[in-house]
């Protein structure tokens, strides 16, 4: 069985990432998916970072196990093709600009009226209206909008930065697959399918405040530490290497001075309270065990913390992540050889479903337009093929 979603069929109108990765999430746990491209470039993210015969990093990681069709919309055959594969469709996800499905005649209203049961996600950057509806968005544009970028400042720090990761991108799209999969359930029981609208500013924001926002929540509070809780998080440096803590909870906080050193017997920081009340003798054990720290090796910094039950990780430079030992007992990732991209390297379905299995219909991604022939013979054109692509409509 190839996982909870077998059976759930979606097709893939979306470029970039969020879009993409949403719907190949959807894939990973069991969907099939035809992705929808357009000549003669196919997604820009086919041709972004490391990429092989027009299948990057990013794109294979979004896209793989879909199948790919390039179909010109704006042609009325091609729409007509389109049309045929909404009919068996369950999902459709499109991240166009606000007004630009309407003007291709694969909007909501018009998609619905072909099959009313559909799960339709529509995924903008903004918003369907409002002053910055009609702008061209990528992430770091979210990054500014939605406070995440200015949430990186610090203490006598106020330069923005920008997450050096496509951070909203991947928000949002998590937040569409869920979003998805709950509309899929309320079908299930019997509420018909549905038009979903999602913007990558609300799912930021959302995402941001739930604890980067501290002012802005309870706002009858004293407002005296920062925005984020996680503000003062930095690495702890040992002799060797670095490390990332976190000691909110007593036995933790304390633990944590036992196992370098430091004394944080003074009962004005014995509990949460106390060091919420007293946060200059609570800085003080901090600055104490970054003193001592410096002068441990990290691997017996790492066997003091462990022994004292302190929540800690190792910082670990990307290329090392995969060889991790606890990683590699995760059974993480799988190295296969793509029939165009070479060797790749990718992770696992992170969910394990015991009682549905997950299983890759195809772990690579597709060449642009490598199941057209396929997909369109399936819509009963099959006699046509050459005729259709004498003349644009499909590639």
């Amino acid at each position: 069985m190839p996982g909870p979603l077998d059976g759930i069929r979606i097709i893939d109108l979306s470029v970039a990432l969020t879009g993409p990765l949403a719907a190949g999430m959807l894939v990973d746990q069991g969907a099939e998916c035809v992705k929808v491209e357009q000549a003669p470039t196919g997604d820009v993210v086919r041709w972004i970072g490391s990429s092989v015969a027009g299948v990057s990093s990013m794109f294979q990681i979004a896209n793989r196990g879909k199948r790919s069709i390039v179909l010109d919309l704006q042609q009325d055959e091609g729409r007509a093709i389109l049309n045929d594969l909404i009919v068996e469709a369950d999902v459709l996800v499109q991240n166009f600009r606000p007004g630009v499905a309407e003007r291709l005649g694969i909007a909501y209203v018009d998609v619905v009226a072909v099959n009313p049961d559909i799960v339709y996600a529509d995924l903008t950057g903004f918003g369907p209206d409002g002053p910055y509806s009609h702008r061209r968005v990528y992430d770091t544009v979210i990054q500014a909008h939605s406070g995440m970028a200015a949430s990186q400042t610090g203490t006598n720090d106020n330069q923005p930065k920008f997450l050096k990761q496509l951070a909203c991108d991947k928000v949002t799209a998590y937040t569409a697959c869920q979003a998805i999969t709950a509309a899929l359930f309320a079908r299930e029981r019997g509420f018909g399918g549905q038009h979903i609208e999602l913007s990558m500013l609300d799912a930021c924001i959302a995402f941001l405040f739930v604890d980067g926002a501290d002012h802005e929540i309870i706002l009858d509070g004293d407002h005296l530490g920062p925005q984020s809780v996680a503000a003062n998080n930095t690495p702890l440096a040992f002799d060797g290497g670095f490390a990332a803590i976190a000691v909110p909870a007593d036995d933790e906080f304390h633990g944590l001075a036992r196992a370098l050193d430091a004394d944080s017997s003074d009962p004005d920081v014995a509990t949460v309270q106390d060091r919420s009340r007293n946060r200059d003798k609570s800085m003080a054990v901090h600055r104490e065990v970054r003193e001592n720290a410096t002068r441990i090796p990290i691997d017996e910094g790492s066997e003091r913390m462990d022994a004292n039950q302190v929540p800690f990780g190792i910082v670990r430079a990307v290329h090392e992540v995969p060889d991790d030992p606890q990683v590699v007992a995760n059974d993480l990732f799988t190295t296969f050889d793509h029939p165009a991209a070479g060797r790749v390297r990718h992770h696992r379905v992170p969910a394990r479903f015991h009682g549905s299995p997950t299983a890759f219909r195809d772990p690579a991604a597709p060449t642009l337009g490598q199941h057209s022939d396929e997909v369109v013979a399936e819509t009963g054109r099959g006699d046509r093929i050459e005729e259709l692509r004498a003349a644009g409509v499909i590639g």
